[in-house]
């Protein structure tokens, strides 16, 4: 069998942005240019009728799409060069049933969401700057001189406000995130939130022909809070039933009631998991569901293998609202109803990375049994793709060992072992101790790249779930002021764990690595100066 290396990682198959209409589902395929250093992207359909996937789009830059009908879908596409400092998005449409693509709509704003309200209005999320939305308004060479004059602020920061609780943010310069209404007949772009305003998600429920968003106004340092809003006959009320509360997922049940997920914050500080209430707009009541409700809902299980937002939108039906669960290191799909009363779904023994419901059926985007991802049909994980089958016929893919073990304060700590190529267990093999991000986040027992590579370079790879990490609820994965004290005595104990139970690991040669938290613990872990164990993990 082929060794994994970066050939594999450049042949993996990305599925992402799945959603349904009609009888087909939609998809996008994401690759890696490894040579380019981008990845590449065109979106897909899968007949539920024919059992036939084919390509849509022709272009290597499309995704961001939407269903305009049954017929037609609009995407993103970067089919023209980039101008410096003008922020457009162009869509395309194209007729599923054949035909090419053609420009269909062309925004003057960097859009991150968008939905129909009507055959010639949009609501959609945009950025906004108060600098840069000046060159919308500024024609020929008193552009060409705006642009000339930002470009050359590139060379220094003026830091004037903190307004992101998250990795990956960056200087600010008045940037927001912002609700627009757009006329594609008029082309008039009508912004709906004010200057100062960061608006964080919005929802469209077509049945009830409403416009809900999440967000706060933003003065020097943003808040870990937010309100809840609604949109409708152009004017904004506020609904937020709690304040200085989390609003973090909503879904219209009835023509006055929302079920709400989010959190107070007041036990378990800036991550704590949420509980659902139902919200009464016309009474401006607030009824809490499931106070006892502890568990992280969402998929934070790490790989390097998948691409995209892994957080899908809840689904409903008459009765109930369906939503995923981390339960340790894998899924649920749950369900629960309207008077608070939960149920496992499926079980899925290993991520679920998107899912839909579409004609009373639920179909996920999964990896599972060590596999990149696929579609499947969640009811009996039938597999409906087979993009990376190929890849895990051909390639010396090893499988991660579940290791558990109770720590000294009786909790249950979670861990996994992958063995290297050509093991033969009378030999000793170094050790690679690798350390997850977040760390609210979790690893599992599905496929992670860089872990492969070293175990078919030779390693053994040891890997777990310390507290401070997700799928164990609230009280496991608080370790505010404890940083270094009892993620890293958990570490250690899995350490050794690994060497007591594990003749083949050779005690004398072991690393340690890890990316954000991990590297953070990786630090921590050589520069503590006493102990055999982080003695060879700093010589190593």
């Amino acid at each position: 069998m082929k060794k994994v290396g970066i050939d594999f990682f450049a042949e993996v198959k990305f599925i992402s942005q799945l959603k349904a209409k009609g009888d087909y589902l939609s998809y996008v395929i994401s690759e890696a240019d490894v040579e380019k250093n981008i990845y590449t992207s065109s979106i897909y359909l899968y007949d539920l009728e024919k059992h036939i996937h084919r390509r849509l789009t022709s272009g290597t830059n499309d995704g961001g799409y939407y269903w305009l009908n049954e017929n037609e879908i609009i995407f993103k596409g970067k089919r023209d060069e980039k101008k410096d400092k003008i922020e457009e998005t162009i869509f395309y449409k194209i007729n599923i049933h054949g035909g090419e693509a053609e420009a269909y709509l062309k925004l003057p704003y960097l859009v991150q969401k968008l939905e129909w309200i009507n055959d010639h209005e949009i609501i959609f999320m945009g950025n906004y700057n108060p600098t840069l939305d000046r060159v919308k308004h500024l024609k020929g060479h008193e552009q060409a001189d705006y642009i000339k004059d930002l470009k050359e602020q590139d060379d220094y920061e003026v830091i004037e406000e903190i307004p992101f609780w998250s990795n990956g943010g960056t200087f600010n310069k008045g940037n927001r995130t912002a609700l627009y209404k757009y006329n594609i007949i008029t082309k008039d772009a009508v912004k709906i939130t004010s200057d100062a305003f960061q608006v964080q998600d919005f929802t469209y429920e077509k049945c009830y022909n409403s416009v809900y968003f999440t967000g706060k106004t933003i003065e020097g340092k943003s808040e870990i809070f937010n309100d809840l809003y609604i949109y409708e006959n152009n004017d904004i009320t506020k609904l937020s039933p709690v304040e200085k509360y989390s609003y973090r997922k909503w879904i219209q049940i009835s023509e006055d009631e929302l079920l709400v997920y989010g959190t107070d914050h007041q036990n378990y500080g800036l991550n704590e998991n949420g509980k659902f209430s139902i919200f009464n707009k016309k009474t401006g009541t607030y009824e809490m569901l499931t106070p006892d409700f502890y568990h992280a809902t969402g998929n934070s299980i790490g790989s390097d293998l998948r691409i995209g937002n892994v957080s899908s939108p809840y689904n409903k039906d008459d009765s109930k609202v369906y939503f995923p669960l981390m339960n340790n290191y894998h899924n649920q799909l749950m369900s629960i109803d309207f008077k608070g009363k939960m149920e496992v779904c499926f079980d899925i023994q290993g991520g679920l990375d998107e899912f839909v419901f579409h004609k009373g059926q639920f179909y996920g985007i999964c990896m599972v049994k060590n596999s990149p991802q696929e579609l499947y049909t969640l009811k009996d994980m039938k597999p409906l793709s087979d993009y990376n089958q190929r890849l895990v016929d051909d390639f010396d893919l090893r499988t991660p060992e579940h290791l558990s073990f109770t720590n000294q304060d009786g909790i249950t700590i979670d861990g996994f072992i992958i063995r290297p190529s050509d093991f033969n267990p009378e030999k000793k093999y170094p050790v690679i101790l690798d350390i997850h991000g977040g760390p609210k986040t979790a690893y599992g027992d599905i496929l992670y790249h860089e872990m492969q590579y070293w175990a078919n370079e030779g390693y053994v790879v040891i890997y777990c779930n310390p507290r401070g990490s997700d799928g164990k609820g609230n009280s496991f994965a608080d370790i505010r002021g404890k940083y270094g004290t009892i993620d890293y005595e958990d570490i250690m104990a899995f350490v050794d764990e690994v060497f007591l139970k594990y003749s083949f690991v050779d005690q004398e040669k072991i690393g340690v690595t890890g990316g954000s938290y991990g590297g953070f613990m990786t630090n921590w872990i050589i520069d503590i100066p006493i102990g055999s164990r982080q003695q060879l993990l700093k010589e190593v």
